[in-house]
């Protein structure tokens, strides 16, 4: 019998903390770089992230070599000459809601403001980003956020025959969509 108990209560435990906790490795990663001369467009949808409901953190992985971009070219000067993802393989945030609301019921909540750290070239900086997060009936919560990061921040240095195609602030893109 308390055997049985042992088990039931591991069980439980296990069923509740499966709840306190959703996964994604299928997250969308996108940024874009607009100028007159040319704009840049990459897109990654193999984000890994976790997002902890009960500690109301959001984590994110993005391996950098997982960016596609249109031109072959762009792709690989992106991860040779720009983000060096050899010795910089990833990318990555962690971030706390700092606003007060309810993950366990059905809602949708703007503009939620995180406090974060990114984690990018080497560079470790702190972050505000807002995001909005939709909690769905069948408690899978869709996670979206634009923000905006500055190049020179993390060091990424830009040669100045390129400073005219590529913008000096990038407009990152995430969706993570945790069942």
């Amino acid at each position: 019998m308390k055997t049985q108990i042992l088990i039931f209560v591991l069980l439980l435990v296990s069923v509740m903390q499966s709840q306190e906790k959703k996964v994604t490795r299928v997250g969308e990663v996108t940024f874009e770089s607009k100028t007159s001369i040319e704009d840049i467009y990459a897109k990654n949808s193999q984000a890994a992230s976790i997002f902890l409901l009960h500690e109301k953190t959001v984590a994110f992985n993005v391996l950098l070599r997982s960016f596609k971009f249109d031109k072959a070219l762009m792709q690989e000067h992106f991860n040779e000459k720009y983000v060096h993802s050899d010795k910089y393989p990833s990318a990555k945030f962690k971030g706390v809601i700092i606003d007060d609301i309810d993950l366990k019921s059905p809602k949708k909540h703007s503009d939620v403001e995180l406090d974060g750290i990114m984690e990018f070239h080497g560079v470790t900086k702190p972050i505000k980003v807002t995001a909005d997060i939709v909690v769905k009936s069948d408690q899978s919560i869709v996670f979206t956020s634009v923000f905006k990061l500055k190049l020179e921040d993390y060091k990424v240095a830009v040669p100045a025959l390129m400073k005219d195609k590529i913008s000096p602030e990038i407009v990152v893109n995430v969706r993570a969509n945790y069942k």
